[in-house]
């Protein structure tokens, strides 16, 4: 029957495909239809992953950002589980151990030193003293009387052979010694009272970085200090991503004269110098802030005490001032969004604004919320250490990063280890942050997808 027989695959463009199987040597059924099975096995099939994982393993492939991760979490440990290990704290004052340099010699080599130098820089000159008792003693263990005379000769010819003498060696040097010696410093610092507890046998933690000149160990205010820096960066970030989640999400979802309104505010916002603002508050919050810490023993009253008012201030200027940035990018988000499809379905079945904007509209910018959030997170490190540096930051006996490299300035010719330790923390520290940052923001961005 003419139904049994099989149809050609192209109909009308059979001759011309039997040209071509025959031209270029390809099987007959080169062009037919693929079965069921072919097509199934042809179609490769991939797991359906989140947002989130697929964002994580765009991340992994991002070495810098992985770098940045992992230096990122090693000064996290340095700063929070660091001071757990060292028997100092940062504001201890070690007697005996003032301006120790991080590289010191072992208590031995230290001997080994001691002996050379009392060894090569010995005189076999004896004084005029020391030669007329000599000779005082001679005279009466012969019996005979030692006169003034005698003691006059022996000045004399003291004073004669000293001019006659030739001038004398050079004296041996400590670095003269150390190169002979072949000695090495090692690293961790220690006072002479340290190296004398360790070679008795007492176990004495070594200053790594050295002390101040008031005997603090460097190490563990540079751990503290680290600490706050992070403490304030994260505070300050996550302060800025509420103020201006809320704001510029109103500011896009309403739109019209209110969007109009709360933008001119922005731009005022945006022309008031940050800087006065800080200094301003400060002046003005400082003897209200001494009264309340003074009127009782609370728990605010202590923290008020441990953060100081200046670092108060900072908190407050942040609160004002540098939220604009993160409102003015979720409304550029909110705009876009909320002309979709599903923001019309949820105001058909009568979500209110606050609804939409909370289920709807802020998690679908949660990729520029992260991201810009991370990246206030070293921009307020940075204004944190500035300030401290130039002395409105944090209040003593409290430390930071910015603190501790203003107060190496008097010594850095004499100590340049003081101010190069903090700073290198400080720079890799910002540095990791917005690199990882940057890593993250290419991440979360689905337009970037790979």
């Amino acid at each position: 029957m003419a139904n049994d027989r099989k149809k050609p695959a192209f109909g009308s463009l059979q001759p011309q495909i039997d040209d071509i199987l025959q031209w270029n040597d390809l099987p007959a059924d080169a062009f037919d239809g693929a079965s069921k099975e072919e097509r199934i096995n042809f179609i490769q099939e991939r797991k359906s992953v989140s947002y989130w994982k697929d964002a994580w393993r765009r991340l992994k492939k991002n070495t810098v950002a992985m770098v940045a991760l992992a230096i990122i979490i090693i000064l996290a440990l340095f700063a929070f589980v660091g001071p757990v290990f060292v028997p100092y704290t940062y504001k201890q004052m070690v007697r005996g151990s003032e301006s120790l340099h991080p590289w010191h010699y072992s208590y031995e080599d230290r001997q080994k030193i001691n002996d050379y130098l009392a060894e090569h820089n010995k005189t076999e000159v004896l004084s005029v003293d020391e030669m007329i008792e000599q000779a005082r003693a001679e005279a009466e263990a012969e019996g005979r009387k030692f006169s003034k005379i005698d003691e006059a000769k022996i000045r004399a010819q003291a004073n004669v052979t000293q001019e006659a003498a030739e001038p004398a060696a050079e004296e041996v040097t400590e670095q003269d010694a150390i190169e002979e010696l072949k000695l090495k410093k090692k690293l961790f610092g220690y006072s002479e009272e340290e190296l004398e507890r360790k070679a008795n046998g007492e176990k004495v933690f070594p200053h790594v970085f050295g002390t101040d000149d008031q005997g603090r160990d460097i190490m563990v205010r540079v751990m503290v200090g680290a600490r706050v820096s992070i403490i304030v960066g994260i505070c300050a970030a996550l302060l800025v991503l509420v103020i201006g989640a809320i704001y510029g999400s109103i500011s896009g979802y309403c739109g019209g004269m209110v969007d109009a309104v709360m933008q001119r505010i922005v731009e005022i916002i945006y022309s008031v110098p940050e800087m006065l603002i800080i200094l301003l508050l400060s002046a003005t919050l400082k003897p209200a802030l001494e009264t309340f810490q003074n009127s009782g023993d609370g728990f605010f009253q202590g923290m008020v005490t441990l953060l100081g008012p200046n670092l108060i201030s900072m908190f407050i200027a942040f609160g004002l001032l540098y939220w604009v940035t993160m409102s003015r990018i979720i409304r550029g988000q909110i705009l876009q969004l909320k002309q979709q499809e599903y923001v019309t379905a949820a105001k058909a079945l009568g979500a209110k604004g606050g609804r939409i904007i909370r289920k709807h509209l802020l998690p679908n910018c949660i990729g520029q919320i992260i991201t810009t959030t991370f990246l206030q997170i070293p921009s307020a490190i940075f204004l944190e250490s500035f300030l401290s540096f130039v002395g409105v930051g944090v209040s003593a006996p409290l430390t930071s990063l910015g603190s501790m490299c203003s107060e190496a300035l008097s010594g850095l010719s004499t100590f340049p280890y003081r101010l190069f330790i903090p700073a290198f923390i400080l720079s890799i520290l910002i540095l990791s942050l917005n690199l990882f940052g940057d890593g993250l923001r290419d991440a979360l961005d689905p337009r970037l997808k790979k």
